[in-house]
């Protein structure tokens, strides 16, 4: 109750006619990194087509075809109160609007221009509806602006389809950047005190410096001195921003200290904005491990909708939002205010989050022998318990350097169970390093492979027979990682346990050594945080995968040469000749006598 008090007393604060959500900037980059989940809202004139976001482009449609769309924009059936309740209900503490997006469209009533949603048949402000709406629930609002601007004549440069038609002589991208600035300074003083961030996008084109970049921030900052500002115009301020993939270790800046992250993710396979012909959503128990995921590696999951043209929200949307709120109901205290995880490998299939003295240890698949194993906590610990009505108690040991926890014979809930271990003190974990056994083999399960993929990854962890393995490979360049040490250069086979499905043989995979990834760089010369990225250096072998009719089974692709000391590798999906590549519960390196 204290640190709602405190938020609502933050809400209010004024300085003359600065009214703002917080005191300053750290205040709000403190609440943020506090708050872990919200709400991203992809709406436009773009939803009357139903082909997500970026349909303009992807259809080339020109801009006199596309300007048909606002004068059918209508939805009577907008209920800004209906959606701040959906995200309330859900236990999202913010949410992030679209204010313009890539076709330049004003979903507010911008002063500049009539290319905006008051010059519908609607005629209202939607930007003005919806801040007002959550802030009354106690949802801050962050808003979205696109830079780029397909509509806007002095923004540059062109769309390659339609630089023919549109010539860019004439057109000068410095009247684009004060039309921009104009929009920005309103939105930032006329809504407060909303927004708590600048959610920038479309920033790849051009180069900081070509669209002022920095000036623009400085102005930001001066009209809102609490505001945060995400990465996106490729100028570093306060939050970074991967995009459809969860980063395998958190984030981190140039120094090795952790940064401000937050993934935005869909729920649907692909689109943000409305898309009448998707069918392949996430399920509810999905994207429940990964808010936990996200949360255990000290980021925030942004989770996005795209209403549909009448204003509604489409039902696929609302049940996996009420059922992360219902589990939200009985296990926020794990994600909220909460910090990472202290182990950077477990051995069963969960995940940590911190908070104080407290481990919040969160069980996605029950283990078989109904123990979870903590591995080099150097604490003692106090007691265990459910995080259930009744705390019902759990017992413990010390085995070794790890503590064990036994745990009831059935899960508490199908996504994630979670069970609370108070220790004496801040938990104090050494990190878990993967060395050879006694015969000197070297044994790299799933569950201890960091899972990466470039913006849309799909490999993740699935389970059979109770064993985890790494599945839904189904998209290049997911790939697998582990780190590992040796104790001399030598040379090892390499041997994987696999399941390739009947008829699914012939994808290519690359086995790399000690490589690096060298991260993909924008049109503008500025690498994308989006994880996309080539492999370079490090001894690489090809193989294609052959049917194993479905089932498990071990295969020799070779031998590497491992050097002294900490060595890494890594299996790369490059090709997927059909539907999908192969399931992995992991990797054997036998010494070569």
């Amino acid at each position: 109750m204290a640190r709602a008090a405190k938020c609502d007393t933050a809400r209010k604060r004024s300085s003359g006619d600065l009214v703002q959500y917080f005191p300053s900037r750290e205040a709000t980059r403190e609440w943020f990194h506090n708050a872990k989940f919200g709400m991203f809202i992809h709406w436009g004139v773009y939803a009357l087509l139903g082909k997500g976001e970026w349909i303009r482009t992807v259809d080339q449609i020109p801009q006199d075809e596309y300007a048909k769309l606002p004068p059918k924009f209508n939805p009577t059936r907008f209920d800004p109160d209906a959606w701040a309740d959906l995200a309330k209900r859900a236990g999202m503490k913010y949410m992030v609007v679209t204010t313009k997006h890539h076709d330049g469209f004003c979903m507010f009533d911008a002063h500049n221009t009539d290319w905006k949603v008051t010059n519908t048949p609607y005629g209202q402000d939607v930007i003005a509806q919806l801040v007002k709406a959550f802030e009354q629930r106690g949802v801050m609002t962050g808003f979205y602006y696109s830079i780029m601007d397909w509509h806007h004549d002095d923004y540059l440069p062109r769309l390659e389809w339609e630089a023919s038609r549109r010539p860019a002589e004439g057109h000068d991208v410095m009247n684009y950047i004060a039309y921009m600035r104009q929009h920005l300074k309103q939105l930032l003083t006329e809504y407060r005190p909303a927004p708590f961030v600048l959610w920038y996008d479309g920033g790849w084109m051009n180069k900081p410096e070509e669209l002022g970049g920095a000036e623009t921030n400085a102005m930001a900052r001066r009209l809102k001195p609490d505001i945060l500002i995400n990465d996106r115009h490729f100028t570093q301020e306060d939050l970074v921003t991967p995009e459809q993939r969860i980063p395998p270790t958190g984030m981190l800046d140039e120094e090795g200290k952790p940064v401000l992250w937050e993934a935005c993710i869909t729920m649907t396979s692909h689109w943000w904005g409305y898309d009448r012909h998707e069918r392949a959503y996430k399920s509810s128990e999905f994207l429940i491990r990964m808010l936990v995921d996200i949360v255990s590696k000290g980021g925030n999951l942004l989770l996005n909708i795209g209403p549909k043209p009448d204003g509604t929200i489409q039902k696929e949307f609302v049940d996996r939002l009420e059922a992360i709120g219902r589990w939200m109901d009985k296990y926020s205290e794990a994600i909220y205010d909460t910090t990472a995880s202290p182990f950077n490998l477990l051995p069963f299939y969960g995940r940590v989050t911190t908070k104080g003295n407290r481990l919040y240890v969160h069980v996605f698949e029950w283990p078989g022998d109904r123990q979870v194993r903590l591995p080099k906590l150097a604490n003692q610990v106090k007691r265990a318990y459910l995080l259930e009505k009744g705390k019902a108690g759990l017992e413990t040991e010390r085995d070794g350097e790890d503590w064990v926890v036994k745990l009831p014979a059935r899960p508490t809930d199908k996504a994630a169970s979670v069970f609370v271990v108070e220790l004496d003190g801040p938990p104090r974990v050494e990190p878990l390093k993967i060395g050879p056994d006694a015969k000197g083999t070297i044994n790299l399960p799933a569950l201890y492979g960091l899972l990466e993929g470039p913006h849309g990854q799909r490999i993740r962890y699935e389970s059979r027979d109770g064993v985890i393995h790494a599945g839904n490979w189904i998209r290049p360049p997911d790939s697998i990682e582990w780190e590992f040490q040796a104790p001399k250069v030598g040379v090892y086979q390499v041997i994987l346990d696999h399941a390739v499905e009947v008829g699914q043989g012939g994808s290519e995979v690359q086995l790399v050594l000690n490589g690096k990834v060298a991260p993909r760089v924008a049109p503008n010369g500025v690498p994308f945080s989006t994880g996309d990225g080539e492999l370079v250096g490090g001894a690489t072998h090809v193989f294609r995968t052959t049917s194993t009719g479905g089932a498990f089974r071990r295969r020799n692709i070779g031998n590497v040469k491992l050097r002294k000391g900490p060595n890494k590798l890594k299996l790369v999906v490059s090709k997927v000749r059909k539907e999908k590549s192969l399931d992995l519960r992991g990797v054997t390196l036998k010494p070569v006598r």
